[in-house]
């Protein structure tokens, strides 16, 4: 991959263009109406097999779809259910995986969300609770009570993009912890416990790489409106963020982006191979190294999160 400049490394002549590039985009992003109307038919559609099948006593939309300008192609539909256990979210998961073919779907119950999360997500939630008409006007209301000044939409966008980073950051720093004491600990339990921490560990590094990974999607979705499909995809989420894109410099410098590959790479094997063909020395130095990767990852998103913040 060719070498790039990252944010501290670029003059303020790069910086400035930069800036102006991605000034330019947020303010000329256009809500695609059909496409919105479509996701929350399937929203509709999946809140009454919710109620119907699995017995929610609520149902709400957070996330992307609730912030019109935000949604694209590529964004999913966030479900939070009431009355329903963490079990039964996942099979309700599988049960309506073939709802939509254009969408993917999360669902989540109030009960498993973290607490410094659960605020947040009740705040920007649109229950499902009325008829379509009803839920149209809660929309235009939201879309519509900024505002409609273009830099004033602007402004929005980008000081939400700028949370849900620093929330993703928070949430992959508790299993980071939780690794470190796993690590402290391994040594005191007996070999036939061993086999069963070292699992626990891989499990939290892949957890770790997933939640760099939803940093970078979201900010292919919503800063470069682009996101890479195909086989590689996962890999090229990484090129993507190692890159110069018009709108903004690199996210992560090539040496992150090298250890971000070999992190990638374990996670594949841990997601994919039976968990005793796994070489707990392998385990053991990823496991060593991440607060480190995740404290240099950490200053790389602060620089971008900065750079927003001046655009």
């Amino acid at each position: 991959m060719e070498k790039t400049s990252t944010i501290s490394e670029m003059s303020p002549a790069e910086l400035a263009k930069c800036r102006e590039n991605l000034r330019h985009q947020w303010e000329n992003r256009k809500v695609d109406e059909e496409l919105l109307q479509r996701a929350w038919q399937t929203a509709h559609h999946l809140a009454t097999v919710l109620y119907q099948d699995y017995g929610a006593s609520k149902v709400a939309v957070f996330g992307s779809l609730t912030t019109p300008e935000c949604f694209t192609e590529n964004s999913d539909i966030d479900i939070v259910v009431w009355g329903i256990s963490y079990d039964r979210c996942l099979d309700a998961l599988w049960g309506t995986e073939g709802l939509s073919t254009e969408f993917k779907i999360d669902i989540i119950d109030t009960e498993s969300i973290n607490r410094l999360f659960r605020q947040r997500i009740l705040d920007q939630a649109i229950p499902i609770d009325l008829n379509e008409t009803e839920i149209h006007k809660i929309i235009e209301k939201k879309y519509t009570s900024t505002d409609t000044e273009i830099g004033e939409n602007y402004e929005v966008n980008r000081d939400q993009l700028v949370k849900r980073l620093s929330d993703e950051l928070k949430k992959i720093k508790i299993t980071v912890n939780r690794i470190e004491r796993a690590l402290e600990k391994i040594d005191e339990f007996p070999s036939d416990a061993r086999e069963f921490m070292e699992r626990a560990i891989s499990a939290d590094l892949a957890e770790v790489y997933t939640g760099f990974e939803k940093i970078f999607e979201r900010i292919a979705n919503e800063v470069d409106k682009h996101l890479p499909s195909g086989d590689s995809w996962h890999s090229d989420l990484l090129t993507q963020m190692a890159d110069v894109r018009s709108g903004r410099p690199p996210i992560i410098s090539n040496d992150v982006f090298l250890r971000l590959i070999e992190l990638l790479r374990f996670r594949h094997k841990v997601n994919n191979i039976y968990g005793d063909e796994l070489i707990y020395e392998k385990v053991e130095q990823h496991a060593k190294e991440i607060s480190q990767l995740f404290e240099d990852v950490s200053k790389e998103l602060d620089a971008f999160t900065t750079f927003l913040s001046e655009t």
